[in-house]
């Protein structure tokens, strides 16, 4: 079988690929020509591990020409599915939303239609987002069925790409992916403070997602959209996160962030309902969100002791990053980042 993955070398692009390469497929990654050079470590990795299976493809995902010429790239008469996760995220999506509007919405309108030259036409695995479900604080328990209500220009640009790959003609499946986790990156930065600590999460490690789209683009869903996450073992709050997390790096428990250095609302995130749903007919979860601790305690096993060591000088300078110190709390602030929800996905 052969897939184009675009938007191949973000963390779940990677596992995505890896899951379709151990599946035995031919895969063609199409990447924005800037990611060459930032991802040098991650190309060079997928092919050492690819066997002579992988193509890269450099090029602008809002050019039909391009999408075409990664199409023949990928082998016969094109594709048998595409893994669209290339896009453009927040914070950036909120700080030029006129390019995030361009790239996502652009893109994916661009995608469809050389899709629709194809014959047969590929099937369509689309990356969507919690991020559509709005704001959840008070009714966290989330399902497909749920109105949707985005309130951000990221989520907006999603609800557009999911109405045009509904009226495609194409065969489709969307995935809206939850809070996904990769000890690969850690929240030290003002993105930390962007959720309430009451906020509910379902987390999904980035290896089970990447699993889910391979799957998805084997199987396919017919028509649908699933919830992704991973289930109850993967449930916590923010601020028990929070807590382990802050343990793993030698800081002992979160006490010492104050609930009014979070935000108060008007981020996306929650439990899904019908997760399982999802899990019935992709089979991709393997991880549990104690995995995902492990790994970042095991990541974090020589600067733990020094954590504990620098604790007095390292906690004030992580307070130091919210946003709402000082006691000014509206339910957002300036920076409109609901990328701790969507992070590293691309």
């Amino acid at each position: 079988m052969r897939v184009l993955v675009t938007g191949g070398f973000g963390n779940v692009g990677m596992s995505a690929v890896r899951a379709l390469l151990a599946a035995g497929c031919e895969v063609c990654v199409f990447e924005h020509p800037s990611a060459k050079n930032r991802h040098q470590r991650r190309l060079r990795e997928l092919i050492r591990d690819s066997r002579g299976r992988v193509k890269i493809f450099y090029g602008n995902i809002t050019s039909e020409e391009a999408l075409s010429e990664a199409m023949s790239c990928a082998g016969g008469n094109g594709p048998d599915a595409v893994i669209h996760l290339a896009g453009i995220i927040p914070p950036l999506a909120d700080e030029k939303p006129e390019l995030a509007t361009t790239i996502n919405v652009g893109g994916t309108r661009a995608l469809l239609n050389v899709c629709s030259c194809i014959h047969p036409s590929p099937r369509i695995v689309f990356a969507s987002s919690i991020a559509l479900y709005g704001d959840r604080l008070a009714s966290p328990m989330i399902s497909v069925s749920d109105t949707l209500a985005p309130n951000d220009t990221y989520s907006r640009t999603k609800m557009e790409c999911e109405t045009a790959l509904q009226k495609s003609g194409l065969e489709w499946t969307v995935l809206r992916l939850s809070y996904v986790v990769s000890s690969d990156w850690l929240p030290f930065s003002p993105l930390l403070f962007e959720v309430p600590p009451s906020t509910h999460f379902e987390v999904v490690h980035t290896e089970d997602a990447g699993r889910a789209f391979a799957h998805a683009a084997m199987i396919g869903g017919k028509g649908r959209a699933f919830n992704i996450g991973g289930g109850t073992s993967c449930r916590t709050t923010y601020r028990a996160y929070l807590d382990r997390l802050m343990r793993c790096f030698g800081l002992g428990s979160a006490t010492f962030l104050p609930d009014d250095l979070f935000a108060s609302g008007n981020f996306h995130c929650g439990w899904y309902s019908d997760s399982q749903e999802a899990e019935d007919l992709l089979h991709f979860r393997s991880k549990s969100l104690e995995d995902y601790y492990s790994e970042v305690s095991w990541r974090m096993r020589f600067a733990r002791p020094l954590g504990s060591i620098v604790g007095w000088a390292v906690k004030p300078w992580i307070r130091s990053l919210s946003p709402y110190r000082g006691g000014v709390r509206p339910a957002r602030s300036p920076r409109l980042v609901g990328e701790i929800a969507e992070y590293r996905r691309r």
